[in-house]
């Protein structure tokens, strides 16, 4: 599988890496920084895999589509930007351009990346204007949004890879961002924010909830 030769190159070569760290003081730092440059970091890690959500559909046996999702929340967005920096410290006009981006995108909209899987990939267009899927946003107190826009991914294929490992060579991988109203806590009632991320069409429904 492609996504298995991708993880084992990455493996030899964070080896690679790590042996030749061995040869230079200071190894222990430096290890550590070479790995996480190859392999990416725990914290980035656990924090992708904190505001990720995914559900799949079925027709018994059969995969009608997958639903991956990561919630680009502040704390996502900080992780995210030290990741990118890292791999692209000798890149610094893709990196400013990137974080810079990405940060002030997610201020101004409630923002998600969308990893969707489909048996028939012509009916993967959640970013068309004719597309049957419907995407809603729904809020605690169940007003739901609309989409301001839907949009392919503009990373590339290989940074999906590294930064989205859920979204695999079967999926299309989107951005999705909804009013930034849609984010605000509604009432005291409220102990922390909540959204359901909906998706439905002629292959069922899907709701990834974040808590």
């Amino acid at each position: 599988m492609p996504e298995g030769r991708f993880r084992l190159g990455a493996s030899l070569l964070a080896a690679a890496f790590v042996a030749a760290a061995f040869t230079s003081s200071g190894c222990g730092t430096r290890i550590t920084t070479l790995y996480e440059k190859v392999l990416g970091s725990k914290r980035y890690e656990r924090t992708t895999e904190a505001f990720t959500r995914t559900r799949e559909v079925h027709d018994g046996l059969e995969v009608r589509f997958i639903l991956s999702s990561t919630w680009l929340s502040p704390e996502w967005i900080r992780a995210f930007s030290e990741e990118y920096a890292s791999i692209y410290y000798l890149d610094a006009e893709r990196k400013e351009r990137m974080i810079n981006r990405w940060k002030g995108e997610s201020e101004t909209y409630e923002r998600f990346f969308v990893a969707l899987f489909t048996p028939d990939d012509r009916t993967n267009d959640l970013d068309r204007e004719e597309t049957l899927w419907a995407l809603h946003l729904v809020r605690a107190d169940e007003v739901d949004f609309e989409p301001v826009y839907v949009r392919r991914t503009s990373l590339r294929p290989e940074e999906v890879t590294r930064f989205f490992p859920y979204s695999g060579t079967w999926y299309r991988a989107y951005e999705v961002a909804f009013p930034k109203v849609a984010g605000e806590k509604v009432g005291a009632e409220t102990a922390a924010l909540r959204f359901k991320l909906v998706l439905s069409g002629v292959q069922g429904r899907a709701v990834l909830v974040w808590n």
